[in-house]
């Protein structure tokens, strides 16, 4: 037989070590121990991590059930570590301390010169000024007028710069806004941040700021940060947390509806 056949065969029967969240005798009962115990370590809730890492509201409540859970998704594990502070493995079960194995030696060591090269610098991302504004009224699925929690908006003044993330690197017209209220709890704490994106169209399930004019004229006078439900021409319809309401704004006083980022996206672009 011709040698090179034969070495084809023995590097072909070579096995290839699977990843660790591919593996099915992954230790479903350490996964589960180590997740719960990032979760308490990081004071993040289950349903919260569902929504940083883009996953159904339950999915991180079912891993950890043991009735229900299974093996995450590669994707999803690496978004859980990311947002959890560790590494996949030591959620896997592949290591042993949390802590993301970073190498010694790095390339300002191996690369002469590195240290004295220029980095383009980004611009980092305007944080716009809202605040605490009166409720309005809107009308609900059955016609019945509530009030809903908004915020004040000055797209004009600018609180201070953030940080641009790696992966919104070059992205153009990215501002970021603080929450205000308590109508979008737990998805969205009073204080937190986010970034909001005007270029992408969103989408029903997306979280989205609309920003509402008086009626009559595209200046906008105020904000509200809600889920998206749907959008056509005469009406966008948004669901609110606090209280739990699903309501219809008219599409004349919508001057702008914007998406705002989810994790994954600040994560991975």
């Amino acid at each position: 037989m011709d040698k090179s056949m034969v070495c084809q065969m023995e590097m072909s029967t070579i096995p290839k070590k699977p990843v660790a969240w591919e593996i099915p005798r992954m230790d479903k009962t350490l996964f589960r121990e180590r997740l719960r115990e990032r979760l308490d370590a990081k004071n993040i809730s289950p349903h919260r991590l569902s929504a940083m890492i883009g996953a159904g509201q339950t999915y991180v409540r079912d891993l950890l059930d043991p009735d229900k859970g299974g093996i995450p998704r590669s994707n999803y594990l690496l978004a859980m570590a990311t947002a959890l502070d560790c590494s996949a493995d030591y959620l896997a079960g592949d290591a042993e301390t949390a802590e993301p194995v970073q190498s010694e030696v790095g390339v300002r060591d191996l690369v002469p010169g590195f240290n004295n090269r220029p980095r383009p610098e980004q611009p980092g991302i305007p944080l716009v000024g809202t605040g605490d504004c009166a409720s309005l009224q809107f009308a609900a699925e059955d016609g019945t007028l509530v009030d809903i929690e908004r915020s004040s908006f000055d797209p004009d003044h600018t609180v201070r710069m953030i940080t641009r993330p790696p992966a919104l690197t070059g992205a153009k017209d990215i501002y970021a806004i603080y929450f205000q209220g308590e109508s979008m709890m737990p998805r969205f704490e009073p204080g937190e941040v986010a970034l909001v994106d005007p270029t992408r169209p969103p989408r029903p399930g997306d979280y989205v700021l609309v920003q509402l004019n008086n009626g009559s004229e595209d200046d906008v006078c105020s904000v509200l940060v809600k889920r998206l439900v749907s959008a056509n021409s005469k009406a966008v319809t948004l669901h609110q947390f606090n209280p739990d309401v699903t309501f219809k704004v008219e599409r004349t006083r919508v001057a702008r509806l914007h998406r705002i980022m989810p994790q994954t996206d600040l994560l991975f672009g």
